[in-house]
């Protein structure tokens, strides 16, 4: 099990310079991913904890990265919204963390998975094969108000009438089943209310608010932004995160402003980065990405 070459990690230059990477010292990468910013971290003479609740990620990295760094690279498996007591068990001080809360390459084009709509899947969904229930699981017994509420947390304008037309789909037992199936269910509640086509594919806010109500992602963010500055405030670290969704780019704003209002922190940079034009047309997946950090003050 390798790497795949394919896997490009979003924003990197800007991560490592705002981590602010020095020889010797160790760091988090709390979404593991594809490895790709782990590498960098290494490469520049950082050493990394990692995690991941993915084991096919896990997996890759042992394979490909703990043979090339020995002695300065743990990874561990587990969910991030622990990571205060998963780093602290290491024993290892750390000076900064990175969160890159996008799902990876390697997990988008796995259909089993079901994150994409490219091609036909299961409707899972679980980063964490292991445990949880799944998209599926969650479209057969959600009611009609439940399912909206889902919806409408990942910003999707349709989000009643798409929560209308699966529960009364499910009562009529034409439930969509698959990746592709639900992809096509989706677009026709936006053709019968007159939206036209765009660039962006109908399903995908629809399969981001499914995602993210599976994982519990809003939920771990706001736990794991509690854990880095548990971590980081004893001597001061930088804290960067990656959001990809308005929604869990408002939870970061939010905390990092109250951080700063309670002095307790300092921002690196006011506003969000957003990727450069170059990146975005090499790799349009990282159009969406916005970068935010913060110091923590040692207390």
């Amino acid at each position: 099990m390798t790497l795949s070459g394919e896997h490009r990690p979003v924003m990197l230059a800007e991560t490592m310079e705002w981590l602010d990477i020095q020889p010797g010292q160790w760091y988090v990468d709390a979404n593991l991913g594809g490895g790709g910013h782990t590498r960098a971290i290494l490469e520049r003479g950082g050493s990394v904890v990692a995690i991941d609740r993915d084991r096919e990620a896990v997996l890759r990295a042992e394979e490909s990265l703990l043979p090339l760094f020995p002695g300065r690279l743990e990874i561990l498996r587990g969910n991030n919204r622990e990571i205060s007591s998963l780093v602290s068990a290491t024993g290892h001080a750390v000076r900064g963390i990175l969160f890159d809360l996008g799902w990876s390459t390697l997990q988008g084009e796995d259909p089993e998975r079901g994150l994409s709509f490219s091609e036909e899947g299961p409707l899972d969904m679980r980063l964490d094969a292991d445990s949880g229930p799944t998209a599926g699981d969650l479209l057969e017994s959600l009611p009609e108000s439940e399912l909206e509420r889902l919806f409408s947390e990942g910003d999707e304008p349709l989000a009643l009438p798409i929560a209308r037309a699966l529960v009364q789909a499910r009562r009529e037992g034409r439930l969509p089943r698959t990746t592709t199936a639900l992809a096509a269910f989706v677009s026709g509640v936006y053709y019968r209310k007159g939206f036209r086509r765009s660039r962006r594919h109908p399903a995908t806010r629809a399969f981001m608010a499914l995602r993210i109500r599976v994982n519990g992602e809003y939920e771990n963010l706001e736990d794991s932004l509690a854990g880095s500055r548990t971590l980081l405030e004893a001597s001061g670290g930088r804290l960067i995160v990656l959001s990809f969704h308005s929604g869990e780019d408002r939870i970061v704003k939010r905390r990092f402003r109250s951080w700063v209002s309670d002095g307790g922190a300092e921002f690196l940079f006011r506003r969000s980065i957003a990727p450069g034009e170059v990146e975005v047309s090499e790799n349009p997946r990282a159009r969406s990405a916005r970068m935010r950090g913060v110091l923590l003050v040692p207390r």
